[in-house]
């Protein structure tokens, strides 16, 4: 009889070991975006209800630059408005759990993916999704920085861009169209709320597929480059309609168009900007040292160089302190992250043993 309970305790402890930890993860994970998304609508309902009419102005076209440039989020609210009788903080709030939702679950997938994750111990894969956990908590709580409404949504369109550019070399050659023909609508659509977004990863992409890392392989990435080449002259023409014929009579008014002029003169600004790069920061170390040690794909190093072009583009257009303004690549960067610690623990732990091997004299 106890032999029966143990094997069956055997059995059991198999089938929750073999279940792994993605549902548990994806639990948690929704109840985060849940909380983020109520939190959000909150502060939506405070603008709606102590500054009305703030959100109809750049509807009319009397905002401020560069903010009156980013319309789609706004645009798309003012439609539920129209048709569905909502208040913005509606359109906003069901628009950032779709974009948070689609984000988080999407990265979450490539995560899963990963060849690391894939071929890593059950400890090491609870690990992993541990830490996708608090790294998309650590930087959804700045969400509220500065806050805007087209912060989700960038997030959402981001993720939805970077799953679709790993997915190219995993499918069938005929798929492959399509997979062109939603890259270039996400990028359009990313160029009504945020057309530089699209740019820096597109360029990015075009960028790493010049690395040839094998004889042969750049003439296999020629769709690749020209894709990347479409979308970020979809995404640019966008923003120059948004800039010389929506909105021509858009001006900064106060506001520098060089915002690093400013940033030197406000030492406050540098803490938060500090903290929030701490892990990203990491990231690129890692990623140095671990160069041509069998990353992924061009995927990886697309992403690492439009996270770089556009990380310059914040420190010298935008507020230094204004760090959700990284969000969209800092998310989008997470399995990378968590990949990559698990070679740094693997590595480690390889050298422990190696030392403990030499010390007894094995």
């Amino acid at each position: 009889m106890q032999a029966e309970d143990a094997q069956s305790g055997e059995v059991g402890a198999s089938a929750v070991a073999i279940r792994g930890p993605q549902r548990s993860a994806k639990i948690l994970l929704l109840a985060i975006v849940l909380g983020l998304c109520d939190q959000t609508y909150w502060q939506y309902s405070f603008i709606d209800r102590y500054q009305k009419g703030y959100w109809k102005t750049f509807i009319d076209g009397l905002g401020l630059a560069p903010e009156q440039y980013r319309m789609g989020v706004k645009m798309a609210a003012w439609w539920m408005v129209q048709h569905f009788g909502w208040g913005f903080r509606h359109g906003f709030a069901l628009m950032d759990l779709v974009s948070s939702l689609t984000a988080i679950f999407l990265l979450y997938h490539l995560l899963q993916q990963r060849r690391g994750v894939l071929t890593a111990s059950f400890e090491l894969q609870w690990f992993a999704s541990a830490a996708f956990i608090t790294l998309s908590c650590f930087y959804l709580v700045w969400v509220g920085s500065y806050f805007r409404p087209e912060t989700l949504p960038n997030a959402g369109l981001l993720a939805s861009m970077v799953w679709l550019w790993s997915c190219w070399d995993r499918v069938r050659r005929s798929r492959r169209v399509w997979i062109a023909i939603a890259l270039t609508g996400l990028a359009a659509l990313q160029g009504w709320v945020r057309a530089d977004v699209a740019c820096a990863l597109f360029a990015g992409f075009f960028l790493a597929c010049l690395i040839p890392r094998r004889p042969g392989e750049l003439r296999d990435r020629g769709w690749k480059l020209i894709v990347s080449l479409l979308c970020v002259g979809v995404a640019g023409a966008t923003q120059l309609y948004l800039m010389r014929v929506k909105y021509p009579h858009a001006s900064y008014g106060p506001i520098p168009v060089l915002m690093i002029r400013h940033d030197l003169h406000q030492p406050l600004a540098l803490p938060p900007f500090v903290c929030f790069m701490v892990p990203i920061a990491w990231t690129y170390v890692q990623f140095w040292r671990n160069r041509g040690r069998g990353l992924e794909d061009s995927a990886d190093s697309g992403l690492i160089i439009a996270s770089l072009i556009y990380l310059v583009l914040w420190i010298v257009l935008g507020k230094l302190d204004e760090v959700r303004i990284f969000i969209p690549f800092a998310l989008a960067m997470i399995p990378l992250s968590v990949d990559l610690s698990l070679r740094h623990i693997s590595t480690v732990s390889g050298a422990a043993l190696t030392r403990t091997v030499d010390r007894n004299g094995v």
